[in-house]
């Protein structure tokens, strides 16, 4: 190769490169203005693809929107019972969560926490309702002091049961639970959100950091549609 042709080809392997620098700084930036500082510098963000509508959470499984969510009615880990039937009028969130799970259910905790604090008193009108995941390793008092360290208020429910009794939610909101065996979480991370008629409106995924503003976001447009 004579090295008219070689200087070419580094030149253009530069530019490239230098495209790629930049690209990368630009999706770096968005990233990190879009966490709100709940995620460590350089944390990896979940890719939210827009919803049909005004959400920025991820759309429904086909055929899913609008559709019924799955009712329930168990008693949360202070001894109160949780009906979804009963909170029809108040829009309200779906997830799973187990006690030793070691990142990404204190995780979805911190983020459901910051997303009610950025909606003010009108985050009280919303309920976050967490189900066991791992129902023999969640006791009573387990979850009472996971929920006492993290702060989390009293709109934020906590489910726990029998295996017998969580398997028709988990299986309603095509979640897996967590396997006992296993030291990492395993378990489905979704964050569904239920609008104020019981209908299944949208999810995020949780498997990665979700940005508190999106999801704060899409609770204050399902409490418009309510109000």
């Amino acid at each position: 190769m004579n090295p008219q042709r070689k200087r070419t080809i580094f030149a253009a392997a530069v530019g490239l490169l230098a495209a790629w620098a930049i690209l990368l700084a630009v999706v770096a930036v968005q990233r990190s203005e879009r966490t709100s500082g709940t995620a460590g510098a350089g944390a990896p963000v979940a890719e939210v693809v827009s919803a049909e509508g005004p959400f920025r959470a991820g759309p429904l499984p086909e055929g899913l929107a609008g559709k019924p969510a799955h009712d329930f009615a168990l008693t949360d880990a202070r001894g109160e019972r949780v009906d979804t039937r009963k909170l029809r009028g108040r829009p309200y969130v779906v997830t799973f969560l187990y006690t030793d799970c070691p990142d990404v259910c204190p995780l979805i905790a911190s983020e459901l926490d910051a997303a009610l604090e950025r909606l003010g008193p009108r985050g009280e009108e919303v309920e976050v309702v967490a189900v066991s995941a791992d129902p023999k390793g969640d006791t009573r008092m387990d979850v009472l002091r996971w929920l006492r360290e993290r702060e989390l208020p009293d709109n934020f429910r906590y489910v726990i049961g029998s295996e017998q009794q969580l398997r028709p939610v988990w299986d309603g909101f095509f979640a897996a639970p967590q396997e006992r065996d296993r030291e990492e979480s395993a378990h489905s991370a979704s964050i569904w959100l239920v609008d104020a008629e019981g209908r299944l409106r949208a999810k995020f995924s949780g498997g990665l950091p979700v940005p508190p503003p999106d999801i704060a976001h899409d609770l204050g447009v399902l409490l418009e549609e309510a109000s």
